[in-house]
């Protein structure tokens, strides 16, 4: 039984997506590490200190000082969770990649459990970039539910099907 199968295009578009997460996230984690160190967080204290987005921008300031407050075990916690989301991320966009049926459930999964967490987000703290992060997620699940229906349901894949 093969978990590799032929399948569309549009899930090679999202396991982009999830690789540009993984990306992103990778970065941030590097960056939160550096901030352990003194000599690192210095040079980006100045650098942050510089930018022009920061004067008038109440909340970007407030979120600079925070993170640049963080003591050690806090940034081991985020750079903990970054590298965690990461790696699902990761698995997630190199079983799409190969058209597996186990990505398609897990990204299903995972996924939807952050829908409710994103709709908080947005209730909380509302911003552009929050509603196109849920209706990008929304539309990912939506899309691989009906791939999966589609596609003969649990247990099937394109060389078995399970009675």
């Amino acid at each position: 039984m093969s978990s590799h199968r032929q399948g569309p295009r549009t899930l090679r578009l999202i396991a982009v997506f999830k690789f540009i997460k993984v990306a992103l996230l990778v970065v941030l984690a590097i960056e939160l590490f550096r901030l352990r160190r003194p000599d690192e967080s210095a040079h980006l204290v100045a650098w942050l200190h510089a930018l022009p987005i920061r004067s008038g921008h109440e909340l970007i300031s407030r979120a600079i000082e925070w993170i640049l407050g963080m003591n050690a075990r806090t940034i081991d916690l985020f750079t903990g969770i970054a590298l965690g989301y990461a790696s699902l991320y990761a698995v997630e966009g190199v079983g799409l990649w190969r058209h597996a049926r186990w990505a398609e459930y897990l990204t299903v999964i995972a996924t939807s459990l952050f829908i409710p967490v994103e709709i908080w987000e947005i209730a909380a703290r509302f911003s552009a970039m929050k509603v196109l992060v849920l209706v990008i997620n929304v539309a990912i699940v939506a899309y691989l539910v009906h791939l999966l229906r589609e596609q003969g349901g649990v247990g099937a894949n394109s060389s078995t099907v399970r009675p």
